[in-house]
């Protein structure tokens, strides 16, 4: 199984995709740097997965993106809000986080939204299993923002590249 990943120097080579991924990431990370935001985590991940080979596709996935991880941040909202009430009880995580997954992935299914499913999970995961004690609801917003920060600048970067791209074709 493992002579199936033998390395390949005639494959080692930087794509227009991958130098599209790795400016994504350089302006997510300047762009929190400048603005003082935390959570370069969510926006850099976010970014990497939804830039896609062309324009379309990367704004087909990152609204996909933007739909589920907005499920995932509702969800996220709920369980602060029970776990609040429960005052951080370690059962309303191991209980909530769980069913809140399955709902995530339950409801993205049902609105059509298939593509959204990983990256509205994880979303959930990371907001749910990463809430300081004592922290509030904006905690949940600044996660969720964060995510339409990294769809955003994945899409600009496309749509600016694939327009550079064309005007030197002509």
């Amino acid at each position: 199984m493992i002579k199936k990943y033998k390395f390949d120097i005639k494959k080692f080579k930087l794509g227009m995709r991958t130098l599209k991924t790795g400016l994504a990431v350089f302006l997510v990370l300047l762009i929190f740097h400048f603005f003082g935001w935390a959570g370069l985590q969510i926006g850099t991940l976010t970014a990497v997965f939804s830039l896609r080979e062309d324009f379309d596709k990367s704004l087909h996935f990152g609204w996909s993106r933007i739909v589920g991880n907005s499920v995932g941040g509702f969800l996220s909202l709920m369980f602060f809000v029970i776990n609040q009430f429960f005052h951080g009880a370690f059962w309303v995580t191991l209980f909530f986080v769980p069913i809140f997954t399955m709902l995530g992935i339950m409801i993205n299914v049902a609105i059509d939204n298939k593509n959204g499913i990983i990256g509205g999970t994880a979303a959930l995961l990371i907001i749910t299993l990463s809430i300081p004690a004592g922290d509030t609801i904006m905690y949940v917003f600044a996660r969720i923002f964060e995510t339409f920060c990294g769809v955003f600048i994945a899409i600009l970067v496309n749509a600016d590249l694939d327009m550079l791209r064309k005007k030197l074709k002509k």
